[in-house]
């Protein structure tokens, strides 16, 4: 009987190699994300918590939609590829984003610790934001993968997750553009376009 891991192993290769990935685009993210820690963060103009219910509802509802909008399209379009540039992403953004966060945590600069959050001096992994990064991440698979038309919800969608976990106290603001930034690069490195199936010839015609 022919084996199932051969046809399994092509379709994870294939989805690696077929992306053409926009290089300087993904070198100007990443650049950004180490420029990041370096933005100056004052604490003491940050407000208090925003707990409003409008806040709330961004932070704990409204941000999944661009993820389930990256978990569905490949499943609606029944697109094996897509499937598996989508684990490439989820896996990579999740692993860049809380690697990231724990090589920053204790970094002083200008006597501010990159992981404090402006919840309290006791707080950690402020940066980058996971909630941006897996948010961004999400806008650009879609975006790249099924039609840059999509966006136009996403976006909204992404910068609305920014602002609520800014809002929360939950995030600097330096820490959501770095967790936006990564998402978007590692989204960049894993996704390609998708091919649609070829249009069947059509029949000779008679004379």
């Amino acid at each position: 009987m022919p084996s199932k891991v051969e046809p399994m192993r092509s379709v994870w290769k294939q989805a690696y190699l077929e992306v053409r990935r926009p290089r300087r685009f993904i070198a100007a993210c990443l650049l950004g994300v180490m420029l990041c820690p370096f933005y100056p963060t004052d604490y003491g103009s940050y407000p208090p918590a925003d707990t409003s219910q409008g806040v709330y509802a961004l932070d704990h509802y409204v941000r999944f939609v661009n993820t389930a909008a990256q978990a569905l399209l490949p499943v609606v379009f029944a697109d094996k590829i897509g499937m598996v540039q989508l684990v490439y992403v989820a896996v990579s953004t999740t692993l860049a984003t809380h690697g990231f966060k724990r090589v920053v945590d204790r970094w002083q600069i200008w006597d501010t610790r990159v992981g404090q959050r402006p919840s309290g001096p006791n707080s950690r992994f402020n940066m980058p934001s996971g909630h941006s990064s897996m948010a961004s991440s999400a806008a650009y698979f879609v975006g790249r993968r099924y039609n840059w038309w999509h966006l136009l919800y996403l976006i909204p969608i992404l910068l609305l997750t920014m602002y609520a976990r800014v809002a929360l106290d939950a995030h600097t603001v330096a820490a959501v553009i770095a967790g936006a930034l990564i998402g978007l690069a590692m989204a960049a490195i894993f996704t390609s376009m998708r091919k649609l199936p070829a249009a069947p010839a059509a029949a000779p015609v008679e004379a």
